[in-house]
């Protein structure tokens, strides 16, 4: 070895380090066995040059198969400049509406905020209407509409308004709370002048009827008109009137005609009898008051009207059944002394309490004259007892 030319040696050294048994060798004298068909003398002088030149096969076929991806890489950068060119397009089209709107915007935001405002001092509006204002519904319910439940409801919230009103007072809103306490106050009496007209009426109608009915609204009514004690004198004032009507008619038919069918017998047929004419008649004036000293029920207002009879209905029974008691009648209608006593608002206000004993004066009035007319007659015809 030593003999051999040192680049010969280093050659030959080279070969016999090589280990025959690594992957990379193996792998490569597979790969030249592929294309190394003959062990010839030509052949080995030639295996440099057929490596070179299947190097170079291989080197133009991945060169062929990279043509084909240069061509797509290239086909998607041109996509890609195309896209770049068209965001940068939008950009500066974005850019351009941004400052062009950019007023727009402001002023769309500040219209939101005015928008939200807006509602919140709609809500509160709405709120202080409900609480200090009447609906046009509620205005002509109590101006032209019947009397019904809506009436009844706009009434109370009138009275509801009135006492909002004098929490205003205690505030700076002292001008607008006195406006409002006037206006209310005018569809208040408004409303109560028309209750009454309404009460009277139908006390007139349930005098005219053979067979009155008290509607729930009449009752309605009647308790609502004691918060105006004047108003409520004249709803007394015309039941009074009604019932002097009917208790003269009925007196002059349990004295005429007596009751169905002739029972009771009518009083004038024992006119013959001074004693027991008057006693009679004292007894049937007795029986109508005096059963209800008796019993004194406590009705609601205006609930005894269903018992009351129209003018120159007949009796049935005796006179405590057909009667029904007037002092009964007007205690349940009109309250008692002692309530009437107790009436504060009613004091406070100067009014006069309407006493139910004047409303039954008022009442028996109607059967004074023919009761004593009666008894003059029959003072004149009776015999001396000796």
């Amino acid at each position: 070895m030593s003999a051999l030319a040192p680049g010969l040696a280093r050659k030959v050294k080279k070969v016999l380090e090589t280990r025959i048994d690594s992957p990379e060798l193996s792998s490569s004298l597979g790969e030249v066995s592929s294309f190394y068909t003959e062990n010839t003398p030509a052949n080995r002088r030639g295996l440099r040059s057929s490596i070179e030149k299947r190097g170079l096969d291989i080197n133009e076929e991945f060169l062929k198969a990279a043509e084909v991806a240069q061509a797509a890489l290239e086909a998607v950068e041109r996509q890609l400049d195309g896209l770049t060119t068209c965001c940068n397009r939008i950009g500066g089209s974005l850019e351009t509406t941004r400052t062009s709107t950019g007023d727009l915007v402001v002023e769309t935001e500040k219209l939101a905020n005015e928008l939200d405002s807006n509602l919140r001092r709609t809500s509160l509006v709405e709120t202080f209407l409900d609480g200090y204002q009447l609906s046009n519904e509620e205005v002509e319910s109590l101006r032209e509409g019947d009397i019904d439940e809506r009436f009844f409801s706009a009434l109370a919230h009138v009275k509801g308004i009135h006492n909002n009103c004098k929490m205003l007072l205690r505030t700076h809103h002292q001008r607008a709370g006195l406006e409002l306490m006037d206006q209310m106050a005018l569809h208040q009496e408004t409303a109560y002048e028309r209750l009454c007209r309404w009460v009277q009426a139908e006390c007139r109608s349930l005098g005219e009827s053979d067979t009155p009915e008290v509607t729930p609204f009449l009752q309605k009514a009647a308790s609502t008109l004691r918060g105006r004690p004047a108003l409520f004198k004249y709803c007394a004032e015309e039941v009074a009137t009604q019932r002097h009507s009917c208790m003269f008619r009925r007196f002059i038919a349990a004295l005429t005609r007596g009751g169905p069918g002739g029972v009771p017998r009518p009083m004038e047929m024992h006119s013959h009898d001074p004693r027991r004419y008057v006693g009679d008649m004292l007894a049937w004036l007795h029986q109508v008051w005096g059963a209800a000293q008796r019993r004194r029920p406590r009705w609601g207002a205006l609930r005894v009207l269903m018992i009351m009879s129209g003018p120159g209905r007949m009796p049935r029974g005796g006179g405590e059944q057909a009667l029904a008691s007037e002092h009964e009648l007007m205690t349940g209608l009109f309250g008692s002394d002692v309530e009437a006593a107790e009436s504060k608002d009613a004091l406070a206000a100067g009014e006069e309490l309407w006493d139910t004993k004047k409303i039954l004066d008022r009442i028996f009035e109607g059967v004074c004259r023919p009761f004593k007319v009666a008894c003059h007659r029959s003072k004149c015809g009776l015999r001396p007892l000796l």
